[in-house]
Protein backbone atom coordinates (compact mmCIF):
# COMPACT_ATOMS: atom_id res chain seq x y z
CA UNK A 1 0.00 0.00 0.00
CA UNK A 2 1.35 3.39 -1.01
CA UNK A 3 1.66 6.11 1.64
CA UNK A 4 0.04 9.31 0.42
CA UNK A 5 1.40 12.75 1.25
CA UNK A 6 -1.59 13.40 3.52
CA UNK A 7 -0.76 10.34 5.70
CA UNK A 8 2.90 11.20 6.28
CA UNK A 9 2.21 13.87 8.99
CA UNK A 10 -0.11 11.43 10.81
CA UNK A 11 2.61 8.74 10.72
CA UNK A 12 5.18 11.16 12.17
CA UNK A 13 2.83 12.14 14.99
CA UNK A 14 2.29 8.44 15.81
CA UNK A 15 6.06 7.81 15.92
CA UNK A 16 6.53 10.75 18.27
CA UNK A 17 4.06 9.20 20.71
CA UNK A 18 6.30 6.10 21.01
CA UNK A 19 9.30 8.18 22.19
CA UNK A 20 8.80 8.12 25.96
CA UNK A 21 12.17 9.65 26.89
CA UNK A 22 14.08 9.18 30.18
CA UNK A 23 11.24 9.58 32.62
CA UNK A 24 13.34 8.37 35.56
CA UNK A 25 16.41 10.43 34.73
CA UNK A 26 18.44 11.75 37.68
CA UNK A 27 20.73 14.73 37.23
CA UNK A 28 24.36 14.12 38.20
CA UNK A 29 24.25 17.14 40.49
CA UNK A 30 21.46 15.46 42.45
CA UNK A 31 23.46 12.26 43.09
CA UNK A 32 26.07 11.32 45.70
CA UNK A 33 28.72 9.19 43.95
CA UNK A 34 29.70 6.37 46.29
CA UNK A 35 33.41 5.48 46.05
CA UNK A 36 33.86 2.94 48.83
CA UNK A 37 31.92 1.08 51.47
CA UNK A 38 33.12 0.05 54.94
CA UNK A 39 31.55 -2.64 57.12
CA UNK A 40 32.08 -2.95 60.89
CA UNK A 41 30.31 -4.56 63.82
CA UNK A 42 30.31 -3.03 67.30
CA UNK A 43 28.51 -5.14 69.91
CA UNK A 44 25.27 -6.13 68.16
CA UNK A 45 25.17 -3.13 65.81
CA UNK A 46 26.32 -3.01 62.19
CA UNK A 47 28.27 0.13 61.31
CA UNK A 48 28.09 1.18 57.66
CA UNK A 49 30.60 3.72 56.32
CA UNK A 50 30.29 5.36 52.92
CA UNK A 51 32.90 7.50 51.23
CA UNK A 52 31.46 9.87 48.61
CA UNK A 53 33.24 11.87 45.94
CA UNK A 54 32.98 15.63 45.87
CA UNK A 55 34.66 18.42 43.93
CA UNK A 56 37.31 20.12 46.11
CA UNK A 57 37.05 23.28 43.96
CA UNK A 58 33.44 23.80 44.96
CA UNK A 59 34.00 25.35 48.38
CA UNK A 60 30.53 26.92 48.35
CA UNK A 61 31.64 30.02 50.24
CA UNK A 62 33.74 28.16 52.80
CA UNK A 63 37.00 29.75 53.97
CA UNK A 64 39.06 26.70 52.96
CA UNK A 65 38.48 24.34 50.00
CA UNK A 66 36.84 20.97 50.63
CA UNK A 67 38.65 17.66 50.46
CA UNK A 68 37.95 15.38 47.50
CA UNK A 69 35.75 13.06 49.55
CA UNK A 70 33.14 13.04 52.28
CA UNK A 71 32.57 10.13 54.69
CA UNK A 72 29.27 9.40 56.41
CA UNK A 73 28.56 6.70 59.04
CA UNK A 74 25.30 4.99 60.02
CA UNK A 75 24.42 2.24 62.52
CA UNK A 76 21.59 -0.29 62.47
CA UNK A 77 20.45 -3.77 63.49
CA UNK A 78 21.44 -4.98 60.03
CA UNK A 79 23.13 -3.49 56.99
CA UNK A 80 19.87 -2.73 55.18
CA UNK A 81 18.65 -0.67 58.11
CA UNK A 82 22.03 1.05 58.26
CA UNK A 83 21.73 1.81 54.54
CA UNK A 84 18.29 3.42 55.01
CA UNK A 85 19.65 5.53 57.85
CA UNK A 86 22.60 6.46 55.63
CA UNK A 87 20.28 7.78 52.90
CA UNK A 88 18.41 9.83 55.50
CA UNK A 89 21.69 11.59 56.38
CA UNK A 90 22.88 12.26 52.81
CA UNK A 91 21.18 15.11 50.97
CA UNK A 92 21.55 13.52 47.53
CA UNK A 93 20.44 10.18 46.09
CA UNK A 94 23.23 7.63 46.61
CA UNK A 95 24.65 6.28 43.34
CA UNK A 96 26.42 2.94 43.98
CA UNK A 97 27.50 2.35 40.38
CA UNK A 98 30.95 3.92 40.92
CA UNK A 99 31.81 1.90 44.04
CA UNK A 100 35.23 0.27 43.68
CA UNK A 101 36.29 -0.81 47.20
CA UNK A 102 34.79 -2.69 50.14
CA UNK A 103 36.60 -2.52 53.48
CA UNK A 104 35.96 -4.96 56.33
CA UNK A 105 36.92 -4.11 59.91
CA UNK A 106 38.79 -6.78 61.88
CA UNK A 107 36.03 -7.37 64.44
CA UNK A 108 33.42 -8.17 61.77
CA UNK A 109 35.97 -10.24 59.83
CA UNK A 110 36.66 -12.46 62.87
CA UNK A 111 32.92 -13.01 63.39
CA UNK A 112 32.44 -13.75 59.68
CA UNK A 113 30.92 -11.57 56.98
CA UNK A 114 29.36 -14.10 54.60
CA UNK A 115 25.85 -12.82 55.42
CA UNK A 116 27.00 -9.23 54.96
CA UNK A 117 27.91 -9.95 51.35
CA UNK A 118 24.23 -10.53 50.56
CA UNK A 119 23.60 -6.84 51.23
CA UNK A 120 26.20 -5.91 48.62
CA UNK A 121 25.49 -8.36 45.80
CA UNK A 122 21.68 -8.23 46.01
CA UNK A 123 21.56 -4.57 44.96
CA UNK A 124 21.40 -4.45 41.12
CA UNK A 125 23.41 -1.20 41.10
CA UNK A 126 26.40 -2.85 42.81
CA UNK A 127 29.41 -3.61 40.56
CA UNK A 128 30.99 -7.00 41.27
CA UNK A 129 34.51 -5.83 40.36
CA UNK A 130 35.35 -4.66 43.85
CA UNK A 131 38.59 -4.26 45.72
CA UNK A 132 38.01 -6.27 48.93
CA UNK A 133 40.42 -5.92 51.85
CA UNK A 134 40.55 -6.07 55.64
CA UNK A 135 41.79 -3.50 58.16
CA UNK A 136 44.17 -5.15 60.62
CA UNK A 137 43.74 -4.04 64.25
CA UNK A 138 41.22 -1.39 63.25
CA UNK A 139 37.83 -0.36 61.93
CA UNK A 140 36.78 0.25 58.35
CA UNK A 141 35.07 3.52 59.35
CA UNK A 142 38.38 4.99 60.57
CA UNK A 143 40.08 4.10 57.32
CA UNK A 144 37.39 5.66 55.14
CA UNK A 145 37.84 8.92 57.05
CA UNK A 146 41.64 8.94 56.57
CA UNK A 147 43.48 10.92 53.90
CA UNK A 148 46.62 10.27 51.83
CA UNK A 149 49.45 12.54 50.62
CA UNK A 150 48.63 11.75 46.98
CA UNK A 151 45.27 12.31 45.35
CA UNK A 152 42.13 13.96 46.64
CA UNK A 153 40.23 10.68 47.22
CA UNK A 154 41.98 8.41 49.72
CA UNK A 155 40.27 5.13 48.81
CA UNK A 156 41.26 5.43 45.17
CA UNK A 157 44.86 5.88 46.33
CA UNK A 158 44.64 2.81 48.55
CA UNK A 159 43.23 0.92 45.56
CA UNK A 160 46.38 1.87 43.62
CA UNK A 161 48.53 0.88 46.61
CA UNK A 162 47.08 -2.63 46.64
CA UNK A 163 47.24 -2.91 42.86
CA UNK A 164 50.96 -2.16 43.01
CA UNK A 165 51.72 -4.62 45.82
CA UNK A 166 49.09 -7.38 45.55
CA UNK A 167 48.10 -7.52 41.89
CA UNK A 168 44.66 -7.43 40.24
CA UNK A 169 42.74 -6.65 43.42
CA UNK A 170 39.49 -5.64 41.71
CA UNK A 171 38.60 -9.30 41.02
CA UNK A 172 39.08 -10.49 44.62
CA UNK A 173 35.47 -9.88 45.65
CA UNK A 174 34.12 -11.51 42.49
CA UNK A 175 36.29 -14.59 43.07
CA UNK A 176 35.05 -14.89 46.66
CA UNK A 177 31.40 -14.66 45.58
CA UNK A 178 31.94 -17.23 42.82
CA UNK A 179 33.53 -19.65 45.28
CA UNK A 180 30.55 -19.29 47.63
CA UNK A 181 27.96 -19.70 44.86
CA UNK A 182 29.60 -22.85 43.49
CA UNK A 183 29.49 -24.42 46.94
CA UNK A 184 33.19 -25.31 46.92
CA UNK A 185 33.61 -24.22 50.54
CA UNK A 186 37.29 -23.33 50.21
CA UNK A 187 39.15 -20.64 52.08
CA UNK A 188 40.73 -17.56 50.57
CA UNK A 189 43.19 -14.82 51.43
CA UNK A 190 42.65 -11.13 50.78
CA UNK A 191 44.95 -8.10 51.14
CA UNK A 192 45.39 -6.32 54.47
CA UNK A 193 45.98 -2.67 55.32
CA UNK A 194 47.24 -1.58 58.74
CA UNK A 195 47.31 1.87 60.34
CA UNK A 196 50.70 3.51 60.87
CA UNK A 197 51.73 6.90 62.20
CA UNK A 198 53.05 9.54 59.84
CA UNK A 199 56.73 10.44 60.39
CA UNK A 200 56.13 14.11 59.56
CA UNK A 201 52.73 14.54 61.23
CA UNK A 202 52.13 12.50 64.40
CA UNK A 203 48.46 13.48 64.40
CA UNK A 204 47.91 12.04 60.92
CA UNK A 205 47.30 8.32 60.41
CA UNK A 206 48.08 6.47 57.20
CA UNK A 207 47.50 2.89 56.12
CA UNK A 208 50.06 0.61 54.51
CA UNK A 209 49.86 -2.75 52.76
CA UNK A 210 50.90 -5.37 55.32
CA UNK A 211 50.28 -8.82 53.85
CA UNK A 212 47.08 -10.83 53.64
CA UNK A 213 44.21 -12.05 55.82
CA UNK A 214 43.31 -15.75 55.63
CA UNK A 215 39.58 -16.54 55.52
CA UNK A 216 38.12 -19.99 56.17
CA UNK A 217 35.24 -21.54 54.22
CA UNK A 218 32.75 -19.65 56.41
CA UNK A 219 34.37 -16.32 55.42
CA UNK A 220 35.80 -15.84 58.91
CA UNK A 221 39.22 -14.35 59.57
CA UNK A 222 41.51 -17.06 61.01
CA UNK A 223 44.93 -15.40 60.77
CA UNK A 224 47.36 -13.19 58.88
CA UNK A 225 50.27 -13.64 56.48
CA UNK A 226 53.24 -11.30 56.47
CA UNK A 227 54.57 -9.74 53.26
CA UNK A 228 56.92 -12.60 52.36
CA UNK A 229 54.30 -15.24 53.13
CA UNK A 230 51.79 -13.34 51.00
CA UNK A 231 54.18 -13.40 48.04
CA UNK A 232 54.75 -17.14 48.44
CA UNK A 233 51.02 -17.84 48.86
CA UNK A 234 50.30 -15.81 45.71
CA UNK A 235 52.83 -17.96 43.84
CA UNK A 236 51.14 -21.13 45.11
CA UNK A 237 47.70 -20.03 43.86
CA UNK A 238 49.17 -18.70 40.59
CA UNK A 239 48.14 -15.11 41.34
CA UNK A 240 50.03 -12.53 39.16
CA UNK A 241 52.05 -10.29 41.47
CA UNK A 242 55.42 -8.62 42.04
CA UNK A 243 57.65 -11.13 43.84
CA UNK A 244 61.02 -10.36 45.43
CA UNK A 245 62.82 -13.00 47.48
CA UNK A 246 65.90 -12.48 49.67
CA UNK A 247 67.88 -15.39 51.09
CA UNK A 248 71.26 -15.71 52.83
CA UNK A 249 74.12 -16.55 50.48
CA UNK A 250 75.35 -20.18 50.58
CA UNK A 251 78.51 -19.07 52.44
CA UNK A 252 76.43 -17.03 54.95
CA UNK A 253 78.29 -13.84 54.02
CA UNK A 254 75.58 -11.39 52.99
CA UNK A 255 72.29 -11.86 51.16
CA UNK A 256 71.11 -12.21 47.57
CA UNK A 257 67.78 -10.82 46.31
CA UNK A 258 66.05 -12.10 43.18
CA UNK A 259 63.05 -10.77 41.28
CA UNK A 260 60.82 -13.65 40.11
CA UNK A 261 58.95 -13.33 36.83
CA UNK A 262 56.78 -15.60 34.65
CA UNK A 263 55.91 -17.72 37.68
CA UNK A 264 54.01 -20.96 37.15
CA UNK A 265 52.36 -23.53 39.42
CA UNK A 266 51.16 -27.08 38.86
CA UNK A 267 49.49 -29.52 41.27
CA UNK A 268 49.93 -33.28 40.83
CA UNK A 269 47.86 -35.87 42.70
CA UNK A 270 48.07 -39.58 43.45
CA UNK A 271 44.79 -41.19 44.45
CA UNK A 272 45.18 -44.42 46.38
CA UNK A 273 44.67 -45.55 49.95
CA UNK A 274 46.22 -42.22 50.90
CA UNK A 275 46.15 -38.98 48.93
CA UNK A 276 49.49 -37.88 47.51
CA UNK A 277 50.02 -34.21 46.61
CA UNK A 278 52.96 -32.63 44.81
CA UNK A 279 53.41 -28.93 44.03
CA UNK A 280 55.71 -27.86 41.19
CA UNK A 281 56.74 -24.20 41.07
CA UNK A 282 58.69 -22.54 38.27
CA UNK A 283 59.99 -19.00 37.77
CA UNK A 284 62.50 -16.90 35.86
CA UNK A 285 64.89 -15.16 38.27
CA UNK A 286 66.59 -11.77 37.86
CA UNK A 287 69.33 -10.69 40.27
CA UNK A 288 68.50 -7.27 41.74
CA UNK A 289 70.89 -7.11 44.73
CA UNK A 290 73.96 -9.02 45.91
CA UNK A 291 75.55 -8.08 49.23
CA UNK A 292 77.60 -11.29 49.41
CA UNK A 293 81.12 -11.87 48.04
CA UNK A 294 79.94 -14.52 45.56
CA UNK A 295 80.63 -13.91 41.86
CA UNK A 296 77.36 -14.74 40.14
CA UNK A 297 78.88 -14.40 36.68
CA UNK A 298 80.96 -17.49 37.39
CA UNK A 299 79.33 -20.65 36.02
CA UNK A 300 80.23 -22.91 38.96
CA UNK A 301 79.10 -20.26 41.47
CA UNK A 302 75.76 -19.96 39.69
CA UNK A 303 75.24 -23.75 39.86
CA UNK A 304 75.94 -23.77 43.62
CA UNK A 305 73.69 -20.79 44.31
CA UNK A 306 70.83 -22.09 42.11
CA UNK A 307 70.79 -25.40 43.97
CA UNK A 308 70.89 -23.70 47.38
CA UNK A 309 68.15 -21.20 46.52
CA UNK A 310 65.81 -23.87 45.15
CA UNK A 311 66.23 -25.98 48.30
CA UNK A 312 65.64 -23.03 50.64
CA UNK A 313 62.56 -21.99 48.67
CA UNK A 314 61.19 -25.53 48.86
CA UNK A 315 61.60 -25.49 52.66
CA UNK A 316 60.06 -22.00 52.84
CA UNK A 317 57.03 -22.94 50.73
CA UNK A 318 56.51 -26.22 52.59
CA UNK A 319 56.61 -24.38 55.92
CA UNK A 320 53.92 -21.99 54.66
CA UNK A 321 51.72 -24.88 53.47
CA UNK A 322 51.98 -26.48 56.91
CA UNK A 323 50.91 -23.19 58.43
CA UNK A 324 47.70 -23.36 56.38
CA UNK A 325 47.25 -27.00 57.41
CA UNK A 326 48.02 -26.88 61.13
CA UNK A 327 47.48 -23.28 62.26
CA UNK A 328 44.75 -21.98 59.95
CA UNK A 329 43.23 -25.42 59.20
CA UNK A 330 41.97 -23.89 55.97
CA UNK A 331 42.57 -24.79 52.33
CA UNK A 332 43.10 -21.32 50.90
CA UNK A 333 45.94 -22.35 48.55
CA UNK A 334 43.92 -24.11 45.83
CA UNK A 335 44.56 -27.82 46.56
CA UNK A 336 40.89 -28.79 46.82
CA UNK A 337 39.91 -26.45 44.00
CA UNK A 338 42.40 -28.15 41.67
CA UNK A 339 40.95 -31.58 42.52
CA UNK A 340 37.41 -30.19 42.13
CA UNK A 341 38.13 -28.88 38.63
CA UNK A 342 40.46 -31.56 37.27
CA UNK A 343 39.29 -34.71 39.09
CA UNK A 344 35.56 -34.20 39.82
CA UNK A 345 34.86 -37.88 40.52
CA UNK A 346 37.63 -38.06 43.11
CA UNK A 347 36.45 -34.79 44.62
CA UNK A 348 33.02 -36.28 45.31
CA UNK A 349 34.71 -38.86 47.51
CA UNK A 350 36.95 -36.35 49.30
CA UNK A 351 34.60 -33.38 49.69
CA UNK A 352 32.79 -34.43 52.86
CA UNK A 353 35.98 -34.85 54.93
CA UNK A 354 38.14 -32.37 53.03
CA UNK A 355 38.95 -30.11 55.99
CA UNK A 356 40.38 -33.07 57.92
CA UNK A 357 42.09 -34.56 54.84
CA UNK A 358 43.74 -31.26 53.94
CA UNK A 359 45.11 -30.82 57.46
CA UNK A 360 46.69 -34.31 57.47
CA UNK A 361 47.92 -34.88 53.91
CA UNK A 362 51.67 -34.88 53.25
CA UNK A 363 52.78 -32.60 50.43
CA UNK A 364 55.92 -32.51 48.34
CA UNK A 365 57.26 -29.25 46.88
CA UNK A 366 59.63 -28.89 43.91
CA UNK A 367 61.00 -25.47 42.87
CA UNK A 368 62.74 -24.91 39.52
CA UNK A 369 64.42 -21.58 38.78
CA UNK A 370 65.85 -20.26 35.55
CA UNK A 371 68.33 -17.41 35.97
CA UNK A 372 67.96 -15.02 33.06
CA UNK A 373 69.75 -11.81 34.12
CA UNK A 374 72.46 -10.86 36.63
CA UNK A 375 73.22 -7.24 35.74
CA UNK A 376 76.60 -5.83 34.69
CA UNK A 377 78.60 -7.21 37.60
CA UNK A 378 78.65 -10.62 39.27
CA UNK A 379 79.78 -9.83 42.82
CA UNK A 380 78.92 -6.79 44.89
CA UNK A 381 80.29 -3.61 43.32
CA UNK A 382 81.88 -2.60 46.64
CA UNK A 383 84.29 -5.56 46.68
CA UNK A 384 87.80 -5.71 45.22
CA UNK A 385 89.08 -8.68 43.24
CA UNK A 386 90.70 -10.42 46.24
CA UNK A 387 87.45 -10.41 48.23
CA UNK A 388 85.34 -12.15 45.58
CA UNK A 389 84.59 -15.83 46.16
CA UNK A 390 84.07 -18.24 43.28
CA UNK A 391 82.22 -21.46 43.89
CA UNK A 392 83.48 -24.99 43.24
CA UNK A 393 81.38 -27.63 41.55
Amino acid sequence: MKITKQRIPLLLVFLLLTLTGCWDNQELNDQALLLSIGLDKVDDKYVLSNQFARNPKESQGEKSPQTGFYTEIAEGKNLMESSNIMQSKVTRLINRGQRRSMVIGENLARQGFRESLDFVIRNPESPLRLNLFIVKNGMASDMLKSSTPFGAQSMREYFKLLQTNFGAVDVGFMFLVRTMNEGMDFGDFVPVLEKVKSINDQDQDFYRFNGAAVLNNQTKLVGYLDLNETDDASWIVNWPHHHLNTIPSPNDKGTITMDFQRMKRKWSFHFGQELGVKLNLQADAILVENTSNMDLLNESTIAVFKHEMEKKLEQQILSLIRKFQKEFKTDAIGVGESIYRNHPNQWKLLKKEWDRTFSEVDMDVKVSLKFIRFGLTGASGSLNKEEIERGQR
